[in-house]
């Protein structure tokens, strides 16, 4: 079971020791060989501590989870170990609740929302696809430079205004006096003061108008809240439970919205695991000072609330595991910095920015480190590259990081982006285009200046096409896949395709038993060809485009990709217009 499988995902899971420290176990890394340690990561982090994800309830049996995307489980095992009967039954139930409409008579509502290819949900049957991460263009752009790594992009709403930083068309930025923009823009930055540090804003929709915007801060445990930006007041403290708050987590960028899929406040904070080192390195260790002597990784924790009174101890639901770097039986490799979006353009659809941090260690790099910021006396090595990757979700819960591979990866040696780079949060839409902004910083192993960055950290931003993440790829020259009986609300058929110059894409329409509709067979569709658009049409026998007689119905969709096209999402949208395609202004920085 491992988190690239479509079918079979896990969480990673921790429990407070009885000092307060957070640690997966006290087996695993006081041994060095690195199978040993595979193995132990793969046992403690999918099955000890009291925050499993996909075995909670034995007595309970199997469930769908909330997203009915995957099989859930309630409890842990002791060690955990699967007996071979309860692993036969885990995969039983995964394979018949893993993806919707398995199951008989059920059938997935889609509605006339947009679907995207984050795991198996409308992989049903498959042959020659897979789902690939699409590596968004990177700008090149220097477009100011910024004193923080902490910074967040906004689309300006009409009524908050407090940004550093504004810009009409998201490229040219302008700084402002006194975090107070004058005349006219359309995108604003946000920057994490010291006052309330390490927060984002969200808009709170439960809120009255005078506390609308808020700012959760894990690193002092505090909530402010403000009506546009102009004044702030402090709500609460201590929110936190004090085993997961600063110095134990917390001490990066962390996000919080109103989710209301769970209808709760929603926080993805920075945790550090500690893991007591193998022999050879404990002398080593004796200097952490924040860490009880022991190595520390950073990852993932999602906290609740309902009231933004008091969150949850969580879970951890993205860690390092056995096939992340571990060098000589020590793990070298964090993912913090918790971008995570409730995508607003598509259904059930949740993706995650998060850094991906190497710690230099002398004793497996070749390079004299002695000359780094941090290599001091009786301290901890704490230096390394940072590029930035990708997960995604349909639940906020179970993450998939897919290849491993980087999503923005660094720059060629001497660029302005090839030492560290930083997720901004939020995510702007425009057009058939979303652009992710960084900033390039010479934190972590780049103790010099670099050319053209003497000022400070710059801003730059990626472009990726509008849904485009991921896609369904197919092997040339041809695959299919067929969704699970699924009902829809709309009028006709939508795709966000490429096909460049040789691709060819068809769809099919069957009944809930997998027969072809008469009229929508594979043979009556016109094949998409000679496109790279969002808004693709699917039509049959030669222009026609309404399925509205077939809405409300149980359905399956087949489609055929030949010839190296690319398919990106699909929907139904009704024939009446009135149905934006993009939400209104300021409404994907609500989470």
């Amino acid at each position: 079971m491992t988190e690239g499988n479509l079918l079979f995902r896990h969480r990673s899971a921790t429990e407070p020791t009885g000092d307060g420290r957070l640690r997966p176990s006290s087996r695993g890394f006081s041994a060095s060989h690195k199978s040993h340690l595979k193995k132990w990561f793969s046992r403690s982090l999918i099955a000890e501590g009291n925050e499993l994800s996909m075995l909670r309830n034995l007595q309970a049996s199997c469930r769908s989870s909330p997203s009915n995307d995957a099989v859930t489980m309630n409890n842990h095992l002791p060690g955990g170990r699967f007996p071979p009967r309860m692993a036969r039954m885990i995969i039983l139930c995964g394979l018949l609740t893993a993806i919707p409409g398995a199951l008989p008579g059920k059938s997935l509502e889609i509605g006339t929302q947009n679907q995207i290819f984050i795991d198996g949900r409308f992989l049903a049957e498959r042959k020659n696809v897979q789902i690939v991460v699409q590596q968004p263009r990177k700008t090149g752009e220097m477009m100011a430079f910024v004193s923080a790594e902490y910074l967040q992009v906004m689309e300006y709403d009409g009524v908050f205004k407090y940004f550093t930083l504004v810009s009409n068309d998201g490229s040219k930025w302008e700084k402002t006096t006194n975090n107070d923009p004058k005349g006219e823009f359309r995108y604003g930055i946000y920057w994490s003061v010291p006052e309330r540090p390490n927060g984002v804003v969200f808009k709170d929709p439960k809120a009255p108008p005078e506390e609308r915007y808020k700012v959760v801060s894990g690193m002092i445990n505090r909530v402010w809240a403000t009506r546009d930006g102009s004044e702030w007041s402090q709500l609460r403290t201590n929110i936190f439970p004090e085993q997961i708050s600063f110095p134990r987590g917390m001490d990066s960028q962390n996000v919080c919205f109103w989710d209301e899929k769970y209808e709760c406040y929603v926080a993805y904070v920075r945790a550090n695991l500690e893991f007591e080192p193998p022999p050879q390195h404990k002398e080593y260790f004796k200097n952490s000072r924040f860490h009880n002597q022991n190595n520390h990784l950073r990852c993932v924790r999602r906290c609740t609330s309902k009231d933004l009174k008091r969150f949850t101890t969580g879970e951890i639901v993205l860690a390092p595991d056995g096939n992340d770097p571990i060098m000589d039986g020590v793990g070298v490799g964090d993912f913090y910095m918790p971008q995570v979006i409730k995508y607003p353009h598509a259904q059930d659809a949740y993706v995650m920015f998060p850094n991906r941090y190497l710690h230099y260690q002398q004793w497996f790099m070749a390079e004299d480190l002695s000359h780094l910021p941090t290599n001091k006396p009786n301290e901890v090595l704490n230096d390394g590259p940072i590029d930035i990757g990708f997960a995604a979700s349909r639940d906020g819960i179970k993450w998939n990081r897919y290849d491993r591979k980087p999503l923005v990866p660094l720059g060629r040696k001497g660029q302005f982006d090839w030492g560290g780079l930083y997720p901004v949060r939020g995510l702007i839409v425009k057009g058939e285009e979303m652009w992710l902004y960084y900033v390039a910083s010479a934190d972590h192993g780049l103790p010099l200046p670099i050319k053209g960055r003497e000022k400070g950290k710059v801003l730059s931003r990626v472009i990726f096409r509008k849904d485009g993440f991921t896609a369904l790829e197919a092997d040339y020259p041809r695959g299919e896949f067929t969704t699970p009986v699924l009902r829809f609300s709309g009028d006709s058929l939508h795709l966000n395709v490429e096909t460049s110059s040789l691709g060819l894409v068809r769809v099919e329409i069957q009944d809930a038993d997998g027969k072809p509709l008469p009229g929508f067979a594979l043979s009556d569709c016109d094949r998409i060809h000679t496109t790279n658009t969002t808004d693709a049409v699917v039509n049959w026998r030669r222009g026609k485009s309404s399925i509205s007689s077939l809405a409300g119905k149980s359905v399956r969709l087949r489609f055929e990709l030949m010839y190296g096209a690319k398919l990106y999402a699909f929907g139904t949208q009704a024939a009446s217009p009135g149905l934006p395609s993009d939400p209104p202004p300021g409404q994907e920085q609500s989470n």
